[in-house]
């Protein structure tokens, strides 16, 4: 007799999900995929090459202080970052730069001249003449751009004059990028900027528009809008108790049992419908959806085998130089130690130094009491050279920054008289989004989207900075692409 009852039960296979990089962009990423298939059945797997996490966001803690080798918090303006850090469980953690810090300013000829935080200080502002700020003032009404792949320098130039292209988006070019904005393509690098003239035809009309609804707002919530220097980004710089790489340490603890380390993936095929890595020490992964998180120059070898042209692309992204090193000494030797933030060195000034942070301002405790921390950046796309220089050259370099406007007296600051000294240095540190940049850019994204269960995910794509990194890595997780290799 028949059985009047039918039963069926569904096998589904197991989706194996693969990152490969351990940076901000991978961690991040395989924090939104094990929330997206949380419940489902699916492997998620992160491999690093290295021995640690973070690629170049590390805190290094020693003898008191905390020394940043990557970059030194990130803007609480964007609100998936917070979203992030309270899911990790870190919110309680945060700590917001130091309000005394808001003042930056930029060296020239050895003195520090702050940036103008409004318009009072926009008249007294010494480092342009009255035509210069006449010529600022006009960008009213300088007609909108045509050009598309028009440099950041260009841009300043043609709406505001040589001068404060010079000054402003010169320096804010190097600070952020290590960059060169004669070279640096300003819809990639400054994509809002380009935005604002699109859509309100002057960068004027967009502020005021833009501060008269934060006012409004503002008087809503019983508050005031703040203010901020020219060129200052918008929100407050935020890190952390135990410096950034505490963010990096908390998600690898969190996620520990999905994650690889010491896996310096060699080649990847696609073979059968599946993603086959094969790392340096032997071991092999199958992924049915990959996601590289890797930086350009480690991606393009391993894709090799899957597409020869997406690889040529990624190897032609360039990575700027730069050494980062950490002074510590007494306060009190200083006899004109400066407030604020810190400063960038205009181009025009030939130097090899990109820039100073007065780190131990922003973040205090970052060193004991009674000292100091100073971080300075040297090299960036305008000396590519750089790193064939000695440490000891390098390190000369920096101390020879600080006694330039700290008044140590006639001996000046010697390394004696360090406390501590942190020193770090990326032969290829941060991609320039340079008009080469472009023309690549475009081959990548026609040949990764060829590949449907394959994802690029990192900083040479839609932006280098922290708050960037995790939104693009949630993007990324959202992503459905049905359609088959």
């Amino acid at each position: 007799m028949p059985c009047p009852y039918l039963i069926f039960v569904s096998y589904s296979m197991p989706k194996n999900i693969l990152i490969i990089g351990g940076g901000i962009s991978g961690l991040s990423l395989l924090h939104y995929l094990k929330q997206r298939y949380a419940g489902e059945n699916a492997g998620i797997l992160l491999l690093e090459k290295n021995g640690h996490l973070g690629g170049t966001i590390r805190t290094i803690a020693r003898n008191g202080s905390l020394f940043e080798t990557g970059p030194n918090g990130f803007l609480d303006s964007k609100r998936r970052t917070l979203d992030f850090i309270r899911a990790i469980g870190l919110e309680d953690e945060l700590v917001r730069a130091d309000e005394e810090s808001n003042i930056r300013y930029l060296s020239v000829n050895n003195a520090l001249h702050p940036l103008p935080m409004g318009p009072k200080s926009f008249v007294t502002f010494n480092l342009l003449n009255p035509v210069e700020k006449i010529r600022v003032l006009g960008e009213m009404f300088v007609p909108r751009g045509e050009n598309p792949d028009e440099s950041v320098y260009d841009f300043g130039k043609r709406r505001f004059g040589e001068k404060f292209a010079q000054l402003f988006l010169d320096s804010m070019v190097s600070g952020v990028y290590a960059g060169d904005a004669r070279k640096a393509n300003l819809k990639m690098v400054f994509p809002r900027i380009a935005e604002l003239e699109r859509e309100h035809g002057s960068l004027f009309r967009a502020m005021f528009k833009i501060r008269k609804a934060k006012k409004k707002q503002a008087r809503g919530n019983g508050g005031k809008a703040g203010k901020g220097a020219m060129g200052a980004p918008v929100g407050r710089l935020t890190s952390f108790r135990g410096g950034v790489g505490q963010m990096i340490g908390k998600a690898g603890a969190l996620y520990q049992d999905n994650i690889r380390l010491g896996q310096d993936i060699e080649q990847i095929n696609f073979e059968g419908g599946r993603y086959r890595a094969r790392s340096a020490n032997g071991a092999a992964f199958e992924a049915d959806e990959l996601y590289v998180c890797t930086p350009a120059y480690a991606a393009g070898p391993m894709l090799k085998p899957i597409d020869p042209g997406l690889s040529r692309a990624l190897d032609q992204v360039y990575y700027a130089p730069i050494a980062v090193l950490g002074l510590v000494c007494p306060a009190g030797i200083f006899s004109n130690r400066p407030k604020g933030f810190g400063y960038l060195i205009p181009s025009s000034q030939r130097k090899e130094i990109l820039g100073v942070l007065f780190e131990s301002n922003i973040f205090p405790g970052r060193c004991p009491q009674g000292q100091v921390m100073f971080r300075i950046m040297i090299g960036g796309a305008r000396y590519p050279d750089i790193l064939e220089k000695a440490k000891g050259e390098l390190i000369r370099l920096a101390l020879e920054e600080i006694n330039a406007f700290t008044g140590r007296g006639p001996s000046g600051l010697r390394e004696d008289d360090l406390s501590e000294l942190f020193f770090v240095s990326y032969a290829r540190a941060i991609p320039q989004y340079d008009q080469d940049y472009c023309k690549a850019v475009n081959v990548i994204e026609d040949h990764s989207a060829r590949h449907p269960r394959l994802h690029l995910v990192a900083n040479y794509l839609k932006g280098v900075s922290l708050n960037d990194c995790i939104e693009n890595a949630y993007q990324a997780a959202q992503e459905n692409r049905d359609t088959s290799d």
